[in-house]
């Protein structure tokens, strides 16, 4: 009876000891909400500036961004090629002349393309209201990668973004005519050279989906 009573003992504590080592379950539920929106763009209060030499504006067709939680990290536009406007020019002939070239075959090929679009892969936010962008420039359904940085301002149920200077070369997506790097220019290209790099920056207005 001592040596069982003595096993049932040794038994009991090693039990104790057993259960007293099993971890305490620790909750991870911790809720918290993420507040997504999303932000139509409005084409009238938007506008892409070009320069190239001469300047001028080319007009969205649509486009919306995205934030979580009032922070913004989603954009997607598509803008109407035929609506570039040349605007330093003041022959309205001339004026005419060079907006048909930009539409023409040669450049845009706004016939065939009416529509280029950007589409954000990752948007990273700075220091106050600055972003880093990058995505993909789509011209002629071709999408090169570009990065460019912009300040963001939202407030009630409005968005206001601003680019910095977006750098594009134009021969990326094909465009050689009057290019100082075709290989095999026209007759009538002799003699006349349009720079390669294309300057753009970008204001846009959106307001809150309800």
């Amino acid at each position: 009876m001592r040596i069982t009573t003595f096993i049932l003992f040794v038994l009991s504590i090693f039990g104790l000891f057993v259960f007293a080592s099993q971890p305490k379950a620790i909750s991870t539920n911790k809720s918290y909400t993420v507040k997504v929106d999303t932000f139509v763009l409005d084409t009238a209060k938007s506008v892409i500036h070009w320069n190239c030499k001469h300047y001028g504006s080319i007009k969205f067709k649509s486009g919306f961004l995205n934030t979580s939680n009032e922070i913004l990290d989603g954009l997607h536009v598509s803008i109407n090629m035929n609506s570039v406007k040349n605007t330093d020019i003041e022959n309205k002939l001339l004026q005419g002349t060079l907006e048909n070239v930009l539409k023409s075959i040669e450049f845009f090929n706004t016939e065939v393309y009416p529509e280029a679009r950007f589409e954000s892969h990752q948007i990273t936010k700075l220091e106050n209201n600055n972003y880093y962008f990058e995505g993909d420039f789509v011209f002629f359904e071709n999408g090169i990668c570009s990065n460019f940085k912009g300040t963001v301002k939202i407030e009630n149920d409005s968005i206001h973004l601003n680019t910095e200077t977006i750098i594009i070369n134009r021969t990326d997506w094909g465009m050689y005519y009057l290019s100082v790097n075709n290989l095999y220019p026209k007759e009538e290209e002799s003699g006349f050279v349009v720079s390669d790099t294309i300057f753009f920056d970008a204001h846009i207005t959106a307001y809150r989906k309800k």
